[in-house]
């Protein structure tokens, strides 16, 4: 379609428009290979050391791979990492094609990862969030932003101002 031919649409035939592509590339994403296995290799590249918190999220199959994770340090301290997707949780976000959770209790502390797929749109924003958790209070150690263009995640900030809860 050119761009004559979408200028001429309305709001609503345009957002219709986009809705429709969305799902066309999600539909895609879930017909392309196997979810199982893309989980699987996920976890073994996203957490290069067992007791990591995981790499930034990146691209794969045109989906964006989000590891999140929770270690504690104590019974009531711990260290996180986690993806918000346009200001969702990657896990709850409604472009979340796939979570799956792993926790470890075998050793001393509890340790948490996760690997959430994403089916990602032109524009969508991601933020990596690392915080540290004392006595129930959440505090920010990081925020990076991502935001999905042509195909690929682009690093667009770096702070560390920012408190979520979860």
């Amino acid at each position: 379609m050119d761009f004559d031919k979408l200028d001429k649409l309305n709001d609503n035939e345009l957002f219709d428009l986009q809705n429709q592509i969305s799902e066309v590339i999600r539909k895609r994403n879930l017909e392309k290979g196997d979810i199982e296995e893309i989980i699987e290799n996920s976890f073994n590249i996203g957490f290069p050391k067992v007791d990591g918190l995981g790499l930034n999220p990146w691209i794969e199959n045109s989906l964006i791979i989000c590891p999140g994770a929770r270690i504690d340090k104590t019974k009531t301290r711990h260290v996180c990492k986690f993806i918000v997707i346009d200001e969702e949780w990657s896990w709850e976000s409604p472009h979340m094609i796939s979570d799956v959770i792993r926790r470890d209790q075998s050793s001393k502390n509890f340790r948490q990862h996760s690997i959430t797929l994403v089916s990602p749109f032109e524009g969508m924003k991601v933020q990596v969030i690392s915080q540290k958790s004392q006595q129930g209070k959440h505090l920010v150690e990081g925020v990076e932003s991502f935001e999905f263009k042509n195909g690929k995640l682009e690093k667009t900030m770096t702070k560390s101002s920012r408190s979520r809860e979860h």
